[in-house]
């Protein structure tokens, strides 16, 4: 009887250690390639933030600049924490609501994350 349970509990872990190694090389290839900015979701022409690093989580695709973030759905208000910027103008980040008290500028063609303090203060954005 001991033998047939050992037998079984080798066969089941054999069989368990192989569809983890299957599924392992399956799931990294179907996870995308977030660290690249040119897939990070973000409408032609336009100016990104997002909530999260590498382009995750919230964001908004902007055409005109928001002059409050705490107003917007999101939670991104004092959190950007990453931006891409194919607009085709400066993008400037201010820490207060209305354009008050710039703190960085976003050049055309720049996609990065935030760095703190920068990220956890961003309240307005717009064109600059």
């Amino acid at each position: 009887m001991t033998l047939i349970k050992s037998r079984l509990a080798l066969g089941l872990a054999a069989l368990v250690g192989s569809a983890t190694l299957i599924a392992m090389p399956l799931s990294a290839q179907a996870a995308p390639a977030s660290s690249d900015p040119a897939t990070w979701p973000c409408d032609p022409s336009e100016f990104c933030i997002y909530h999260d690093t590498q382009g995750g989580g919230a964001h908004y695709s902007l055409a005109d600049g928001a002059s409050n973030l705490a107003v917007l759905a999101g939670g991104l208000n004092d959190h950007v924490y990453s931006v891409k910027n194919i607009s085709g103008d400066s993008w400037c980040l201010y820490k207060d609501a209305g354009y008050q008290n710039e703190i960085m500028v976003i050049l055309d063609g720049q996609a990065l994350d935030l760095s703190a303090p920068v990220r956890d203060q961003v309240s307005s954005v717009t064109e600059c």
